[in-house]
């Protein structure tokens, strides 16, 4: 794997003029585009806070995002992005796009391979992140399909450009999904990734404590996971669920899981979990050479439909550690326009106790949907403490949608505790999608 990014430059040259080549070649394709959609938000957010001691911060920040999709139903360019600011400071980043997605898609190549290259999300079974490189989709049979994906990690700041140094910033794997039947799916994944962390100075004491200013060079993080999965859908109203994670580095299984989720009768619905945990260090990291805690939780909870407007709802878990362990129990009500639950966590997560509820009602056929939710809570961080704190949350919001391509969303939201004599917060943003055909079906 790693001879394929041991020359620096070669690949990212190389992986350019790939980009180039097939944005030429699908460039007739793209021009008879079935269609052209699109979604822009707009965001607003601000805080201003006081706490115990009479000190005020405030801030305030504004977001741009923008996601387009082009071409048809063979070629496709998709685009998604964000431009941001800060009101009150002004931060390196600002004004800069951060480009999350920019790919161009070929699906459907001799009705089996789907190609895409560029920047785009990869989602592979223990693999999830986003690079810049290609990502290949074959349906091998009917029952195998076939997923590889190779490329650069992204800048910190998701810049337009690669990454440099791309023998120790890349991510590449596969996939295998298995279907012998429809109720049964298998799949194998594994991913190897490496990640250089910039340099930064810092300030350090020699031994004589003289501080001086040194710059830490960070060694590059190391990660090599493989991954089965698999789903069984027993009978329409039975299905089991289970993965392990292996960890080739520190040859050990860092994740299994096991869930259930069982209809018992019509209105009744019951779900078991269980999952292992093992902390997945990066090889060479600082903190792998530090003695770190396993653990184990076991969850049960239930669904019962009342009614078609009021459900019941309800989860108990166990977490345990070496030594210790955590509880959390959650019961609560779903209604037509609003719900109520109550909360508990106690043991080595700390405790707490809290109240929820939460209602909306839609006016106007749904054009403006007024909201409301209040929130109340008793805790302490360690058992041992002999007073709780008490912390009270509140929000109200209002969703306008003039028209089904157009949505305004506003929320203020109000917290209040013994830290904090009162937490301001407010969010605001805009929603436009569109949809446009721009040419004859491909």
């Amino acid at each position: 794997m790693l001879g394929f990014f041991d020359h620096k430059g070669g690949f990212m040259i190389r992986l350019k003029w790939l980009l180039v080549s097939m944005l030429a070649a699908l460039l007739p394709a793209l021009l008879r585009a079935q269609t052209f959609s699109g979604r822009l938000t707009s965001s607003f957010y601000a805080y201003e806070r006081s706490d115990s001691i009479g000190v005020n911060t405030g801030q305030a920040r504004g977001y741009q995002t923008f996601q387009f999709d082009f071409g048809g139903k063979e070629v496709r360019l998709r685009t998604y992005g964000q431009l941001d600011r800060d009101f009150n400071t002004r931060l390196a980043g600002d004004g800069k796009a951060r480009m999350y997605n920019l790919s161009l898609e070929w699906k459907n190549l001799a009705k089996r391979v789907d190609v895409q290259l560029g920047r785009q999300p990869v989602f592979g079974g223990s693999a999830v992140g986003t690079i810049d490189g290609a990502q290949i989709k074959v349906k091998a049979s009917r029952w195998l399909r076939l997923k590889a994906f190779g490329g650069g990690l992204l800048p910190s700041d998701q810049r337009l450009k690669l990454i440099d140094d791309l023998d120790k910033n890349y991510m590449a794997g596969g996939q295998a999904v298995l279907t012998p039947n429809p109720d049964l799916s298998i799949g194998l994944s594994f991913f190897d990734k490496r990640q250089l962390r910039p340099g930064y100075d810092a300030l350090r004491a020699d031994s004589i404590g003289n501080v001086l200013t040194l710059f830490v060079e960070p060694e590059d993080r190391a990660y090599r996971v493989g991954s089965v999965d698999a789903s069984w859908f027993v009978s329409p109203k039975a299905s089991f669920y289970a993965r392990s994670d292996y960890d080739f580095h520190a040859e050990q299984i860092t994740r299994a899981e096991l869930s259930t989720r069982a209809e018992v009768s019509r209105q009744l619905i019951v779900t078991g979990n269980y999952i292992f945990r093992s902390p997945r260090l990066p090889w060479n990291s600082l903190f792998s050479a530090f003695n770190v805690e396993d653990n184990h939780e076991l969850e049960g909870g239930f669904y019962f439909q009342y009614k078609p407007a009021l459900r019941f709802y309800g989860n108990v878990a166990g977490i345990f550690y070496d030594g210790d362990n955590s509880r959390r129990f959650t019961v609560g009500t779903d209604l037509k326009y609003g719900g109520l639950s109550y909360v508990h966590r106690s043991g080595y997560a700390g405790n707490l106790d809290g109240v929820n509820a939460s209602l909306h009602y839609p006016l106007q056929r749904g054009r403006f949907l007024p909201n409301v939710q209040l929130s109340w809570a008793a805790y302490k961080l360690d058992a041992g403490e002999a007073e709780r704190v008490s912390l009270f949350s509140g929000a109200a919001g209002l969703l306008v949608r003039p028209h089904k391509t157009l949505t305004f969303d506003g929320q203020l939201q109000l917290l209040h505790n013994r830290y904090y004599s009162n937490d301001v917060r407010f969010l605001f943003r805009m929603q436009y999608w569109f949809f446009t055909k721009l040419g004859a079906s491909s």
